[in-house]
């Protein structure tokens, strides 16, 4: 399935629930609810971004860039954590300004709402989880974890607005600032959510190598190549939704160097012609 298609599926999901959320918020007088929309916009500035750094990041290879477009998705990643830090700072400062402020007691719909954008959200991650594992797409499988995030901020709404509505109805003082707790909860949650997309950005940037599973098929590949006697190294790095692969085969140290050649291209040709892999270096060792 296209990379875009599934991401796109996620921006739907994830505008129908900002929605939900914020009709919810104001019509029920539920302070967490309209903070948790926040973290549903980072969901859904999440997918733009995504959208966005697939569509670029698949642009074939020019003079300017020869191995292709493939980090510039980690680059969006990065402006996305920073605005999404930005975002959790004026969230829960602007709590924490307005906490002494009257309690405005949320309405009980608002515990429905959330119970179902916890169902909805639970699913959602699980199937780009899912994907991004089918596809070995790490960005998707980010997002995915993301989405995770605002299942467990959903629960803190909930256990936030349950307990204004206990505390009201058994005049507890402490449980009526449930809704602003929860409200600062979120704020943090945003805020680690943004410094884990920053640190996985700048990992990716540095050059993080394949899953070693993914490498594994790729050696039993090359060892099928004919000539080929052993894969003696294959470091392998992700480069945005592709792969690059530097081999170290073993060949007949009597062969001509033509022959050693033509093995080599053969490797290249091979690995080339696998749609993930935008640039392959082929090593020639002769046997002893």
């Amino acid at each position: 399935m296209n990379l875009q298609s599934i991401m796109k599926k996620s921006f739907i999901v994830n505008i129908f629930l900002v929605l939900v959320k914020i009709l919810t918020g104001i019509f029920f007088n539920s302070v967490a609810l309209i903070a948790d929309v926040i973290h549903s916009i980072s969901d859904l500035l999440t997918d733009v971004f995504v959208i966005m750094g697939i569509g670029h990041s698949l642009k074939p290879a020019d003079d300017e860039h020869p191995f292709g477009h493939g980090k510039f998705e980690y680059v969006l990643s990065l402006m996305l954590g920073i605005f999404i830090l930005i975002i959790a700072y004026n969230l829960g400062k602007e709590v924490i300004i307005n906490y002494s402020e009257p309690v405005v007691v949320p309405g009980i719909i608002s515990l429905i709402v959330v119970i179902f954008v916890v169902i909805v959200k639970l699913f959602l991650a699980r199937y780009l989880i899912r994907k991004g594992e089918e596809e070995d797409s790490q960005i998707i499988k980010a997002s995915g974890k993301e989405s995770f995030t605002d299942v467990f901020s959903s629960i803190v709404v909930f256990v936030g607005i349950l307990a204004v509505l206990i505390g009201e109805r058994f005049e507890i003082g402490i449980l009526l600032k449930g809704d602003k707790i929860a409200s600062v909860i979120i704020a943090l949650f945003i805020i680690n959510i943004g410094i884990r997309i920053i640190y996985d950005a700048i990992t990716a940037l540095q050059g993080k190598a394949v899953n070693p599973k993914i490498s594994k098929e790729y050696k039993k590949m090359i060892n099928n190549v004919e000539g080929v006697i052993s894969v003696d190294k294959i470091d392998m790095i992700t480069y945005g939704p592709y792969y690059q692969a530097l081999v170290e085969i073993k060949v007949d140290g009597n062969i001509s160097v033509k022959k050693g050649h033509d093995i080599a291209e053969s490797v290249s040709k091979i690995l080339n012609n696998d749609e993930k892999i935008c640039h392959v270096v082929v090593h020639v060792n002769p046997e002893d």
